[in-house]
């Protein structure tokens, strides 16, 4: 069940915390906690400081870069490979494999003590060793960003006071995909969502419910719920109006449909799931909860089997997405392997050339 108090905090209360107006912000964080503008984490920031633009021209001097390549999870979907790119006006991420940039403020404005203070929204929150290298993990306005080359962006947390001399432009709100209380609309996307190869082979994968895809009630809505699988009904309803994005949607039926499996076979489940460490990420959905963790990887874990079916995507390209997944939500890699037995994959091209986990065969007998 895809709960936007445990994940997504339901924005408008998300808007309270922060002490944002709603122009000042989106709903970004549907799919990724609100946290990053904690009381903890204000930063209260020197007025009048004569930094140049950025105050960046002695660091790309010295040899940073004002770009980094890697990867990014917004509102707490599968990364995405791309370039994040520092400018005068804020942060733009741009996807590597096309779509449009996404852009970032790089600090909120919050009123304390009678005056105004600058809150960065880039923070660098986790590191981690890879191989001779180390991945960093900066989070940003609703997303994570992960990179082996940090260069500027370090820098640029290292000394928030840079922020005081920035111009920028906040980015606009990203619309819902259906607009609040448009019911007609709503049930029309999911109806369409419910007829695509992608839901036909989810329901190969995981079945499919006795009832068709619905709309989540007034009571999952004010509990704030962007999904939920109701066993006694063995139904699934979503929240189109909570989502800003098709790939919310659809990464929402995978979760939930993932929770329909959970149900119906138990020891596979278990067996798939020896070992499999916890999620590190207080922010991320599934932390402290082994049923919600369980049910992300398996929706990670079809969202990466999607983007890697692409003959053209190179094997090193494949394997590196996935250890991005991985880091994120531990247990993809064990629940693609898995899936990639199944015959809705036997023509990807990964089928045979990921080794089987140990309890696959185990869990094959469970299934």
């Amino acid at each position: 069940m895809i709960r936007l108090h445990h994940l997504p905090r339901y924005w408008a209360a998300a808007l309270l915390a922060l002490g944002l107006t709603a122009s000042q912000t989106s709903p970004t964080n549907l799919a990724y906690r609100a946290g990053a503008f904690s009381a903890s984490a204000d930063t209260t920031l020197p007025r009048n400081r004569a930094v140049d633009s950025l105050g960046l021209t002695e660091a790309l001097h010295l040899g940073f870069r004002g770009e980094a390549a890697g990867f990014l999870s917004r509102a707490g979907l599968p990364p995405v490979a791309g370039n994040l790119a520092l400018g005068e006006h804020g942060l733009t991420f741009i996807p590597a494999g096309g779509g449009p940039a996404l852009p970032y403020p790089l600090y909120r404005v919050r009123q304390r003590d009678g005056g105004t203070v600058r809150v960065p929204s880039l923070r660098l929150f986790d590191t981690r060793p890879s191989g001779a290298d180390s991945v960093y993990f900066f989070r940003l306005d609703g997303a994570v960003f992960e990179t082996q080359g940090p260069g500027l962006f370090r820098l640029l947390v290292d000394h928030p006071e840079w922020l005081d001399s920035l111009r920028q432009d906040l980015p606009p709100a990203m619309p819902t995909l259906v607009a609040l209380g448009d019911t007609a609309a709503a049930y029309h996307l999911i109806d369409s969502l419910s007829a695509t190869p992608y839901a036909d082979s989810l329901y190969q994968l995981f079945g499919a419910p006795a009832h068709p895809v619905g709309l989540v009630g007034s009571h999952g809505r004010a509990a704030g719920r962007l999904g939920e699988y109701i066993a006694s009904r063995d139904s699934v309803s979503l929240s189109p109006t909570h989502m800003e994005s098709m790939s919310q949607l659809r990464h929402s039926l995978a979760h939930e449909l993932a929770h329909r499996w959970q149900r119906r076979a138990p020891r596979t489940v278990r067996a798939l799931w020896r070992g499999v460490p916890p999620i590190a990420d207080s922010l991320r959905y599934g932390y402290d909860d082994e049923q919600e963790h369980q049910a992300e990887a398996v929706a990670f874990a079809v969202s990466f089997l999607q983007t890697t079916a692409r003959p053209d995507m190179s094997a090193a390209d494949r394997l590196a997405l996935l250890a991005a997944y991985e880091r994120l939500v531990p247990g993809t890699r064990t629940m693609a392997r898995y899936l990639l037995t199944r015959p809705v994959y036997r023509h990807h091209p990964l089928t045979g050339q990921l080794t089987a986990p140990t309890g696959i065969a185990s869990a094959r007998r469970g299934h």
